[in-house]
């Protein structure tokens, strides 16, 4: 468990370096709180996905915990060893010297006396030994603190720094600072380790996932209320095959939104609530009639997933004085989150952005492309759909549970293009002219004249005519096709657009997984779900699931 590695960096000489496998945990609950001896850093592989951002930011938190002052920014391995090696020599402004080496003074020189240098403390009282010769020992409890670095997805580091990354595990070596290095990884040491076998054995701790006995002795002492280990099992067998990592936290979130839901329908026991007096038998107490099916359902589908806060859910579920026997708790639900408030041309990005996500790139022209159908028109779709479209073949995982793909930011601008080329509203002078307009009336003066008498009448043209203005026809058809087409270029390079796409990632509705200093090659990734992406797409009048490689049942 967690107390392995607390232990073992409660040594005076700690390991210097450890392998923490948690693949039951999230990365930001699998390291404990750690002794005070310690001076933590720690850093996320693929939040400092470069060089110079791990470095920099070890640098930066063991700098803000030694008080050493602000450390710039380095790119490479040596500078990042000589900044720490500095640091640990001069931490909290005090200058260690090696040994019983003698400290000359600023007036040290031949015909000069010696003067003692001594190092003061934060209230300026002197850490010297007392020696007249100028001999500087510092000891006590700062020569036992530990540099400890802490690294979570561990298994990025070979992208991060390359095929060096092995030189991490040797930092204490390497510097000569009492260091421990920690990576913190969901991946098994034998296969994170270097294929050259340059990294030194680190000693594995395993974190196992916890136990029902681990996560009841986390969660019971939250309350002494006589069924709150009964509603603690109830969760338990109903949501717990439900929860990802970290059972006890998740389980409190979903306490806190369903114990007052499930303690309505108790009888009103003046003494008992009121006054806080304990029950009569606190072993077997009053049975219950609160029907938990609904609130339960509700949670799995809004709480677990973070779609809904747990104070609105329970407002929301919370049975009022009017209802009876629950009847009232079925008609109402729980609130949907708000619509995403993003201007017209942010959806046709979103939606653009989600069919990327999902759909492979080889499928673009069939889906999105625009092919001349056998009336000289333009047409969406370049091709006929695949036999059973929705199914997927035997043995492969569809898209939709394997989870969001990257794709370049160039595919986005085309998915877009050919989404608003399509279904954005065009200007009135760009509007497509009818099948039935008759194009001589307007270009060509008046029309001949039927039997009757009356002009416009087409049936009495000759094939040369009707022929000569169908041409004319498609030629102005194309005309505007090839305008509107020009407008949709133009907006898809405009630095209007371009600027919309920082600001869905800050709301987390996109997100760059290229780093954020490269310029060529960005790699984005859609965030939103089918429901998000499809609620946008019904706004603006787009069905789904005909530009969804994979429907999603």
């Amino acid at each position: 468990m967690s107390e392995t590695l607390t232990t073992l960096l409660s040594s005076p000489a700690p390991p210097p370096f450890i392998h923490l496998h948690h693949p039951h945990h999230p990365a930001a609950y699998a390291v404990p709180p750690l002794p005070a001896r310690c001076v933590l850093a720690r850093v996320d592989a693929i939040e400092h996905h470069s060089p110079r951002l791990l470095f920099s930011g070890i640098l930066h938190r063991v700098s803000e915990a030694l008080g050493a002052g602000v450390a710039g920014e380095v790119t490479t391995w040596d500078g990042f060893a000589r900044a720490l090696r500095d640091m640990w020599d001069h931490r909290d402004g005090r200058r260690r010297m090696n040994g019983s080496a003698t400290a000359k003074g600023p007036g040290t020189g031949k015909g000069k006396g010696k003067e003692t240098d001594k190092l003061a403390n934060g209230n300026g009282h002197a850490l010297g030994n007392g020696h007249e010769n100028g001999v500087v020992e510092i000891g006590g409890v700062d020569e036992e603190r530990t540099v400890v670095v802490v690294v979570t997805k561990a298994e990025r580091l070979r992208t991060v720094l390359g095929a060096g990354w092995a030189v991490m595990t040797r930092l204490a070596e390497l510097t000569g600072v009492p260091a421990c290095v920690v990576l913190a990884s969901t991946i098994p040491w034998d296969e994170l380790r270097p294929a050259r076998a340059d990294a030194l054995e680190p000693i594995n701790v395993y974190l196992p996932p916890l136990t029902r006995e681990d996560t009841l002795r986390h969660l019971l002492p939250a309350s002494d209320h006589p069924l709150w280990p009964r509603f603690l099992d109830l969760l338990l067998a109903t949501l717990s095959s439900l929860l990802p990592s970290s059972p006890p936290i998740e389980l409190a979130h979903l306490a806190s939104a369903l114990w007052p839901i499930y303690t309505s329908s108790l009888p009103p026991h003046i003494e008992q609530l009121s006054l806080a007096r304990p029950y009569p038998d606190p072993s077997d107490p009053l049975p219950h009639s609160s029907s938990m099916a609904i609130p339960l359902a509700a949670a799995a589908e809004s709480l677990i997933p973070r779609l809904t806060g747990a104070v609105q859910f329970t407002e929301a579920l919370l049975p009022r004085p009017g209802d009876m026997a629950g009847m009232g708790l079925a008609k109402r639900s729980v609130p949907r989150p708000p619509p995403l408030e993003v201007p017209m041309v942010g959806k046709y990005l979103l939606v653009a952005a989600y069919c990327g996500s999902y759909n492979p790139a080889k499928t673009d022209l069939r889906l999105f492309g625009r092919a001349v159908g056998p009336d000289g028109k333009k047409k969406k779709g370049g091709g006929t759909r695949r036999a059973g479209y929705g199914r997927v073949r035997m043995g492969k995982v569809p898209q939709r549970l394997l989870g969001p793909k990257p794709f370049p930011l160039d595919r986005l601008l085309a998915l877009f293009a050919a989404l608003y080329a399509e279904h954005a509203e065009r200007p009135p002078d760009l509007q497509p002219f009818p099948d039935d307009y008759e194009s001589d009336d307007s270009m060509d003066g008046e029309s001949p004249l039927d039997t009757n008498g009356n002009r416009g009448g087409s049936w009495l043209v000759s094939a040369e005519e009707r022929k000569r203005r169908d041409d004319k026809r498609k030629a102005r058809d194309n005309e505007v096709e090839e305008r509107w087409e020009d407008e949709v270029w133009h907006l898809t390079m405009s630095v209007k657009l371009w600027g919309m796409i920082p600001e869905l990632e800050a709301e987390g509705l996109l997100r760059r997984i290229s780093p954020m200093d490269r310029l060529d090659n960005v790699m984005l990734r859609s965030e939103i779900d089918y429901e998000a992406a499809k609620t946008l797409a019904r706004e603006l009048k787009i069905n789904l699931d005909e530009y969804l490689y994979e429907a999603v049942m």
